[in-house]
């Protein structure tokens, strides 16, 4: 397929599709909001699920979660991101078309209870495979072989896509090697982003050198090769004395990495401290996984919804909330809607955690925190979906902002 650059947009429908991060940022928030909603009345007795019956309720919502929500959150970042990487015109027109339709479709096959595999695998690992045919190529036109990590990354939740539609493995196992797979992609591209943005923003207020995040060194290798063996312990099923001890060695080295990001000292930076919150829970769900394996009194679904909830919807909030206003140069400030949004989503992470954690409040605990989240994405959808759909900020607009802001700085 010719990926054609676009000029500039002449209307409302060529900007919305100029860049992936729209579209795919705005069913995100959509399906964030429609999904915990159908999930907590189905939970609390008054709704139903029109779901594939071959599946199950616990099913569709892992799927919807994992391959709905996460991957239009996966789909708007790479798009955006890669033309960074590659200094390439974003993938825009027909084939960002094509792609929010085959999302959207699979949204439509799987909520319509439609229960054919053909259908199934068409709309939704369709997805994933144009999407890791359009991020492929770009990363290959643009000579960026650094990151065929992530389009190999892609390639494996294509497979997974299209396991989960033909029933050919357990569903729950592959929905828990899905959530590994993602808390993977957040080591590998979260590992990046986060350091040096706080960098930039130390640099930028010039911090003492001492304060600055750490380069990536020893730490980080033992950290991402840790995760690494510790996902394919549990995708393999590896008896649980070694894929426990591993996802234990991967949390605590994920904690390690992170706090030698000197994140607090972004902490009066809501806009850029979260991407440090959103990370922390990737170490804390390995850990919360690793002890499942050798007492009972900490389910699986403790690490699962600490890597679901706290590191995958904290990080997209975060991530979305960042690129959004990079990318139509407007200011990078969260703003109180946001700061509000981000404390919402991992308090929501924390009660979720709880509800495993305490059988006896299970019920209460997980419609607390589906409203706490429900909160987050509505607060998100308030503030973004006007940028998401609207017009950039003017470029002269961005730069007399910027003059502003290095004039006003106290000169040392």
């Amino acid at each position: 397929m010719l990926i054609t650059p676009m000029s500039e947009p002449t209307n409302g429908w060529q900007r919305f599709f100029s860049n992936g991060f729209r579209p795919l940022f705005l069913v995100c928030a959509l399906q964030a909001l429609v999904m915990m909603l159908v999930w907590l009345l189905y939970l609390g007795g008054q709704g139903v699920l029109n779901a594939p019956e071959s599946w199950g309720a616990i099913a569709w919502h892992g799927h919807e979660m994992l391959f709905g929500f996460v991957g239009a959150a996966v789909g708007g970042f790479l798009l955006a991101a890669v033309s960074k990487w590659t200094g390439r015109p974003p993938v825009g027109g027909l084939p960002l078309i094509c792609l929010t339709l085959l999302w959207l479709a699979g949204r439509a096959v799987t909520w319509g209870g439609v229960d054919n595999g053909a259908l199934l695998v068409v709309a939704n690992t369709g997805y994933w495979v144009l999407l890791c045919v359009l991020i492929g190529r770009e990363v290959l036109a643009g000579g960026n072989r650094r990151n065929l990590v992530v389009v190999a990354a892609l390639a494996v939740m294509m497979l997974f896509s299209l396991m989960f539609q033909l029933g050919w493995v357990d569903r729950i196992h592959l929905l828990e090697s899905q959530v590994l797979m993602i808390a993977l992609l957040i080591s590998l591209i979260g590992g990046r982003i986060t350091p040096a943005f706080t960098r930039n923003w130390l640099m930028r207020r010039q911090a003492a050198p001492e304060r600055m995040p750490a380069g990536f060194g020893a730490v980080d290798k033992a950290a991402v090769v840790s995760s690494v063996l510790a996902t394919l312990t549990w995708i393999v099923q590896i008896p649980a004395l070694l894929s426990g001890s591993l996802l234990l060695l991967a949390g605590v080295a994920q904690l390690v990495r992170l706090a030698r990001w000197r994140g607090f000292g972004s902490f009066g930076e809501p806009l850029l401290f979260s991407l440090h919150l959103g990370y922390s829970w990737v170490g804390l769900g390995f850990i919360l996984l690793g002890l499942s394996q050798f007492t009972s009194g900490v389910p699986v679904s403790a690490g699962i919804h600490a890597l679901g909830v706290g590191a995958m919807a904290g990080m997209i909030l975060a991530v979305a909330a960042r690129a959004a206003l990079g990318h139509t140069n407007r200011e990078l400030k969260a703003g109180r809607l946001m700061s509000f949004a981000f404390l919402t989503i991992h308090l929501a992470a924390l009660v979720r955690v709880l509800a495993a954690l305490l059988p006896s409040l299970s019920m209460m605990l997980i419609m607390l925190a589906g409203t706490l989240w429900l909160i987050a994405f509505a607060l998100f959808a308030l503030r973004y979906v006007p940028i998401l759909i609207g017009p950039e900020e003017s470029l002269s607009a961005a730069l007399k902002r910027e003059k502003a802001k290095m004039s006003a700085r106290p000169q040392s």
